[in-house]
């Protein structure tokens, strides 16, 4: 089925048990197994090509037509189409990890990124363009006095270390979601931002038994330990194999 969320775009959910994500690869709910009907992923590819045309949101995603293996045309690409890895962290091996790994109540140290004043702009510039992102005069006689980071470039950041030293390129899946995003204190120019997971919960799947949903707690801190964000993730992580 194909309806609206609240801020208007459409979303995909099961028929069966109403979960709103499928596995793209197999083209049946994550959640209980159930095939999404063909029509029902076309139609709301259809219904998503719309909305972002709409939005000027488009992007170039040729959809196949049920049934004929056609495509259509893709849409035009509004966003610019290079950005500068402008992101600074120390690289570190990732060790190989699986669903059986992620143990309730253990905490992960991710390490830590420094905030640059011109990654700031650049990213305010390109994806949120208000003036305490994009320009330092104008930020310094807004009520935070200076130029702070969008909230996306610290989730930007904090994703960076999340993908590379949490999850595991070996079993991680893909993600259902993330709920309760907080970003309770601003992020400025020199800070160096440190993020922590704690496991919630680590829950097996009932339909799939090579995988299950592994929910996580975010939290990331500057350099004096105060927070700036805060979220709870959900992924979904593969088991370890039988011969593992």
């Amino acid at each position: 089925m194909i309806f609206d969320n609240p801020a208007g775009a459409p979303e995909l959910a099961c028929n069966a048990c109403g979960c709103r994500w499928f596995d793209r690869m197999t083209g049946a709910c994550y959640e209980c197994g159930e095939p999404v009907p063909p029509e029902d992923v076309q139609a709301f590819h259809a219904a998503l090509a719309a909305y972002q045309a709409r939005r000027g949101l488009a992007v170039a995603e040729a959809v196949p037509a049920v049934g004929t293996g056609a495509a259509a045309a893709p849409a035009a690409v509004l966003v610019p189409a290079v950005v500068r890895p402008y992101i600074h962290v120390e690289e570190r091996a990732m060790e190989e990890r699986w669903f059986e790994d992620y143990h309730p109540g253990s905490v992960h140290e991710l390490g830590s990124v420094e905030v640059d004043a011109d990654e700031i702009v650049h990213f305010g510039r390109l994806w949120d363009p208000q003036p305490m992102h994009t320009d330092a005069e104008a930020a310094a006689r807004s009520p935070f006095g200076g130029l702070i980071a969008s909230g996306w470039h610290t989730a930007g950041l904090m994703m960076r270390l999340y993908a590379q030293r949490y999850l595991s390129p070996a079993s991680s899946i893909a993600s259902p979601g993330m709920e309760e995003l907080r970003w309770p204190q601003a992020v400025r120019p020199g800070d160096r931002l440190s993020v922590r997971v704690t496991v919630l919960d680590a829950r097996p799947s009932a339909s799939r038994p090579d995988r299950g949903i592994v929910r996580s707690l975010i939290e990331v801190r500057n350099q004096n330990g105060e927070l700036v964000m805060t979220m709870r993730a959900a992924n979904m992580i593969l088991r370890r194999p039988a011969d593992g």
